[in-house]
């Protein structure tokens, strides 16, 4: 039985880290909110039992690095490591799930490699998750240094899903509040990864940050109703708050936005407008509600509905290439790989006859 809980999604300034230890004292700042946060959180009149930070909250927007091993190294942290070591202490502190992010992470299983990984720390304080970003947009696959799984698929699978792929891409923490995946911020412009999380257990799809202008454009909320609805599942957003610049001055990239919504696709709660500085939003769930209506025959259950046979067959012929990284890893001038790569997919989908070119169109 699990009992109805609050959960509080949080949305910090950004202030970009210098140095990997940087982070470290983000955490600080960010505990000292997470403070304020839950205390007005138990107000709901239930328990928080989950706190959730959005994609790089903690290392904030870190600086480009196209190619750069040095400057990769130079950033890249550890799981476990000094960051996450001081959220566990407020996850054992506030009897709370804390789920957050690190965005260039490097790996034992791929010592020249780094990735996006996000993570969820339990009440006694241990990791008890960690999840590797699978989908990256142009601008992380190309001008940073991380990597995504699908690029070293085959040792991936190998080594961190002892073979099977559904644990090694979308992982799911079962915990007794509830089974809980994150899906890392232009992941949530597909529907796959989602649906991946979903049909591995996942009640709770935590998708932090959008930048603009996704946010203003109504993107980012369409996508987090959908995600809701389409898996029947609780989806909680947390976005980032205004960047904090060296002279003090702030702007906003990503617009704020926060929201939680419902497994039906209807908004519970949403931060409104633009702020300035650290801000929250929280409400109450019911995970065994949610249960009831998921085992029920009804018309919203779509899982025994669904005729994976037929739906196989869209992806039968691959798009994007797997294992590109597999015999080493990104260089110098990868920027332009991947820009050719992305380039070669859309010829390929109008060779398939998926893209119809406009007239005049040249490659």
């Amino acid at each position: 039985m699990v009992d109805p809980f609050v959960v509080v999604a949080v949305s910090p300034r950004t202030i970009n880290v210098k140095n990997p230890g940087d982070g470290v004292a983000n955490v600080k700042r960010i505990n000292e909110f997470i403070d304020t946060a839950v205390m007005v959180g138990t107000w709901e009149g239930s328990p928080v039992k989950l706190v959730v930070l959005p994609e790089m909250a903690i290392q904030g927007m870190i600086a480009n690095t196209p190619g750069n091993r040095e400057k990769e190294r130079h950033f890249a942290v550890t799981i476990p490591g000094p960051e996450t070591d001081e959220l566990a202490k407020k996850a054992v502190e506030l009897n709370t799930y804390i789920a957050a992010e690190l965005y260039m992470v490097k790996d034992e299983d791929f010592p020249d490699r780094h990735f996006n990984v996000a993570f969820i720390i339990d009440p006694q304080g241990e990791i008890i998750y960690k999840r590797y970003k699978a989908t990256s947009d142009a601008y992380e696959g190309g001008m940073l240094g991380n990597m995504n799984p699908h690029d070293v698929w085959d040792e991936w699978i190998e080594k961190k899903g002892n073979g099977n792929p559904m644990d090694a891409i979308f992982p799911v923490a079962k915990t007794e509040i509830g089974n809980i995946g994150y899906a890392i911020c232009h992941e949530g412009v597909y529907p796959e990864v989602a649906r991946g999380l979903a049909m591995n257990g996942a009640e709770i799809i935590i998708r932090g940050t959008l930048i603009e202008p996704a946010v203003q454009n109504g993107m980012w909320e369409l996508q987090n109703r959908a995600h809701a609805m389409f898996n029947s599942a609780y989806v909680v957003a947390p976005n980032l708050g205004p960047e904090v610049r060296e002279d003090g001055s702030m702007q906003d990239l990503f617009g704020g936005q926060s929201m939680i919504v419902g497994p039906r696709g209807q908004i519970l709660t949403k931060q409104q407008g633009w702020t300035s500085g650290d801000s929250f939003v929280c409400t109450t769930i019911d995970i065994e509600a949610l249960r009831r209506a998921r085992v029920s025959n009804g018309l919203y259950n779509q899982f025994k509905d669904l005729r994976t046979e037929q739906y196989r067959v869209i992806y039968d012929n691959p798009i994007y290439p797997k294992n590109q990284y597999l015999d080493a890893p990104p260089s110098e001038g990868w920027l332009a790989r991947e820009d050719s790569t992305r380039a070669a997919n859309i010829e390929k989908l109008i060779e398939r006859g998926v893209l119809t070119p406009p007239s005049g169109y040249k490659a």
